[in-house]
C-alpha cells in the first residue's frame, strides 16, 4: 500500500446510505429470532439420531457451545463499537486481514445462509400441517406434498420479502412480535418439561403408541470426540448471533445498542437453549428419545412434538402452530442477512454495484430480490429433490468466519500497518481482544476438526467435500470481480483500504 494508510474513511463512489433507525431492542429480536428455531425445537433432540452416544448430556453440550460463543461475542461487541457496518464480521475482516479471504469465506456462509432461505421455507410447510391438523383443519396434510411445500413455502418467503423492502422499521417490529412468541413458547416447554415426571412420558408413549421403553439400550458411553461433535451441530443453533453485526448499518447509536444488542442476545439465548434442552430431557429421557426415532416416531422427537405428547390437545395444538410461526418467522432475519451481506459484496465491487442500491425505503432492495429469488430455488429443489447444503457445513461457515476473525485481530495487533490507524489501536491493543482471538481460533479448529469427515456418508455429500467445493466459486467469483474492476481501472485492493459508508 506504499505509504497509505490501511483504511480511509470515505465512501465508495456507488455505495448508498442504510437508513440507522432501529434500536438496542430489534438487535436482540433479530438474533434470537434467527436462533430460536429449527435448531432448539430439531437439531437438539435428533442430534441423537447422530450421535446417540452423547446420551444425557445434550444439555450440557448445548450450554457449553454457548460459552464456547463467549470469546466471539467479546470480539463481535468490540469491533461493532468502532466498525458498525452492513458485512459484519465480513467488513471486519477484509479491513484488518484480506479482502479475499474474507469474501472467499464470507461467500461459504452465505450460500449456506440464503439455500436455508429455502430449507426454512420447506419446513414451515411441516410444522403447519402439523398445527392445523391438531386444530382439526381438514386437508392440512396437503402442505406436506410437494406441490403444497412449494406453495406455502413460496408464500411465507415472499411475505417476508415484501415486509422488508418496506422499511427496516418494519422489520424491527416484526421481529420484536417473533421474540415475544419464542418467549412465550419458551415458557411453555419448560413448564411442562419440569414438572412431568419420566414415568409419566413412558405411560403417555405406552398409551398412544403400544411401545414399552427399555431403560438400558446398547449404545456406547459418550467420548470426548462424540461431545464435540455434538457442541459442532449445536453450533448451527446458535448461528443467529453471527448475524446480528449484519444489522449494524441500520441501527441507532450502532456503538453502543450494537455490543449492548449482542451481548445480551448471546446471555438470552443460552438461558433459553440449555434450560429448553433441560427441560425436554428431563421429561423425555435420552434413551427413550433414540427408541422413538427407531421404531418410526422420528416426527415427534421435536421439541414441539414431545412436549406436546404431555400437554392437553388444545395446548399441543396451540404449541405446534406458534412452533410453526416461529420457523417461518426466522425466515425475516435469514433474509436481513443475506441481503445485507450481499449488499457489502457489491459495496467492495465483488457483486455488481445494483446490489449497493437503496429504495427510498432506506432498503437494499436489489440485494433483498437476490436472496429471495435464490431462496424460491432452494425451496423447489428442497421440495422436489431433497437435497440442501447440510447443517454441518453451515456450522462450518460460521467457524471459519469466527477463525479468521481471530486471525484478523492478531493481525491488526502485531502489522506495524496498523499502528496509526485509530480504530485498529482500540481493537488491537485490547488484551481482551488477544486472548479472544485466540480462544476463538483454538475453539474453532477444534470445533471444525471433529466433523470435517462423517462416517458412512458418501464422498460427495461429505462436508469437507461440499466446503472446498463452495470455497472455489466463491475464489472464482472474486477473481472475476477482480479481473472486471481491473478493467475499469480500479482495485478490489484498493477498495479495500477504504470502510464503506455507514
Amino acid at each position: 500500500m506504499g505509504n497509505e494508510s490501511p483504511l480511509l474513511e470515505k465512501p465508495h463512489v456507488h455505495a448508498k446510505k442504510l437508513l440507522q433507525i432501529v434500536g438496542v431492542l430489534a438487535v436482540i429480536a433479530s438474533a434470537v429470532s434467527q436462533e430460536y428455531g429449527s435448531g432448539i425445537n430439531f437439531v437438539a433432540t435428533n442430534s441423537l439420531t447422530v450421535y446417540p452416544s452423547i446420551q444425557n448430556l445434550v444439555p450440557i453440550a448445548m450450554f457449553v457451545t454457548g460459552i464456547f460463543y463467549l470469546p466471539k461475542v467479546l470480539l463481535y461487541m468490540r469491533f461493532s463499537e468502532v466498525m458498525s457496518r452492513a458485512g459484519g464480521t465480513y467488513v471486519w475482516i477484509s479491513r484488518g486481514l484480506s479482502l479475499p479471504i474474507a469474501f472467499v469465506v464470507s461467500f461459504l456462509w452465505w450460500i449456506g445462509l440464503v439455500f436455508a432461505i429455502g430449507v426454512l421455507g420447506y419446513t414451515f410447510g411441516s410444522f403447519l400441517a402439523t398445527g392445523l391438523t391438531d386444530v382439526g383443519f381438514q386437508g392440512a396434510q396437503w402442505f406436506t406434498t410437494p406441490i403444497g411445500h412449494i406453495v406455502i413455502g413460496m408464500v411465507a418467503i415472499w411475505v417476508i420479502y415484501f415486509i422488508h423492502v418496506s422499511g427496516v422499521k418494519n422489520y424491527g417490529t416484526l421481529v420484536t412480535i417473533a421474540l415475544g412468541f419464542v418467549v412465550l413458547t419458551a415458557l411453555l416447554v419448560l413448564g411442562y418439561g419440569f414438572l412431568t415426571s419420566p414415568q409419566d412420558f413412558l405411560m403417555v408413549v405406552h398409551a398412544r403408541y403400544h411401545l414399552h421403553l427399555g431403560t438400558n439400550p446398547a449404545i456406547p458411553s459418550p467420548t470426548l470426540g462424540t461431545f464435540l461433535s455434538t457442541c459442532t451441530l449445536f453450533v448451527f443453533a446458535y448461528g443467529g448471533i453471527s448475524a446480528a453485526p449484519l444489522l449494524g448499518g441500520e441501527t441507532k447509536d450502532p456503538e453502543k445498542n450494537m455490543p449492548r444488542g449482542i451481548l445480551l442476545s448471546w446471555l438470552i439465548v443460552l438461558v433459553l437453549f440449555t434450560l429448553v434442552a433441560m427441560a425436554v430431557f428431563h421429561a423425555a429421557p435420552w434413551w427413550a428419545v433414540v427408541q422413538l426415532i427407531h421404531s418410526g416416531h422420528a416426527a415427534v422427537t421435536t421439541t414441539p412434538g414431545l412436549i406436546g405428547l404431555l400437554s392437553p390437545h388444545w395446548l399441543s395444538a396451540f404449541l405446534n402452530l406458534v412452533v410453526a410461526l416461529i420457523v417461518g418467522k426466522t425466515l425475516a432475519p435469514q433474509m436481513l442477512g443475506t441481503s445485507r451481506m450481499a449488499f457489502a459484496f457489491a459495496q467492495d465491487l465483488i457483486f455488481p454495484k445494483a446490489f449497493a442500491k437503496t429504495s427510498h425505503k432506506g432498503t437494499p432492495s436489489a440485494a433483498l430480490l437476490l436472496t429471495a429469488i435464490v431462496g424460491s430455488l432452494s425451496l423447489i429443489q428442497s421440495a422436489l429433490v431433497g437435497w440442501s447444503i447440510g447443517v454441518t457445513v453451515r456450522s462450518i461457515s460460521i467457524l471459519g468466519v469466527l477463525m479468521f476473525l481471530g486471525i484478523a485481530v492478531l493481525n491488526v495487533r502485531y502489522n506495524h500497518r496498523y499502528q496509526d490507524v485509530p480504530w485498529a489501536k482500540r481493537i488491537g491493543r485490547s488484551t481482551t481482544m488477544v486472548v479472544s482471538a485466540i480462544l476463538a481460533i483454538i475453539f474453532s479448529c477444534l470445533l471444525i476438526s471433529s466433523v470435517v469427515v462423517v462416517p458412512k456418508e458418501p464422498f460427495f455429500l461429505q462436508p469437507a467435500v461440499q466446503t472446498v467445493i463452495v470455497l472455489m466459486i466463491g475464489f472464482w467469483i472474486y477473481i472475476r470481480a477482480d479481473i472486471v474492476a481491473r478493467r475499469s481501472n480500479r482495485s478490489l485492493q484498493a477498495v479495500s483500504t477504504e470502510l464503506p459508508v455507514d
